[in-house]
């Protein structure tokens, strides 16, 4: 699968930078074996997304149309993922049901599903990040410092965290850290 390479900086260079909230209403959708393609997110065959993406990703929602059989280049740097999310599935011969991932890894370059009329799934990859990335309840940054400097501002209600409008009720508490090194 052919790529174009785009310099992209490291999600630890984007850490501080403004929240932010971009809607697209106009995603690229396609026919394709009997399953209707989404593309959420990345480059795929001809198509592109208009989503604003920090590091190559893909994302596409795959509906079955009819039973079917389909198969997916990709990229093999990227390391892949596929969520069925209704119906039974196998990915490359092994079966899957709603929920429960299946982590494909990387140095792929294809797979092939056979799914149900009805069914949906989410197929999803993107280059590994060769840095740390840590994730505690709904905050995520590099270290444990990061993680509790956010866990601190969240609870004094620090303008990175504003209030939801519409939303009257009290701030929700973060659970306690598991670390007390830091």
């Amino acid at each position: 699968m052919e790529h174009q390479h785009i310099e992209y900086m490291t999600p630890a260079e984007y850490a501080d930078m403004s929240p932010r909230f971009d809607h697209y209403s106009d995603l690229p959708s396609w026919l394709s074996a009997g399953v209707k393609q989404t593309l959420l997110v990345g480059e795929f065959q001809q198509y592109r997304s208009p989503v604003i993406t920090f590091s190559p990703l893909i994302a596409i929602d795959l509906e079955w149309q009819e039973d079917g059989y389909l198969q997916l280049p990709v990229r093999e740097d990227f390391e892949i993922g596929f969520l069925p999310l209704i119906g039974a599935f196998e990915v490359n011969d092994e079966k899957f049901s709603p929920d429960e991932f299946a982590y494909l890894g990387k140095n792929l370059n294809r797979i092939e599903l056979h799914g149900t009329k009805g069914s949906r799934a989410l197929f999803i990859g993107g280059l590994p990040l060769n840095e740390e990335i840590l994730i505690w309840w709904n905050f995520v940054g590099h270290s444990k410092a990061e993680i509790t400097r956010a866990q601190r501002d969240w609870e004094q209600g620090n303008i990175r965290f504003p209030d939801v409008v519409g939303y009257s009720g009290p701030r929700m508490a973060a659970p306690h850290l598991p670390w007390s090194d830091v």
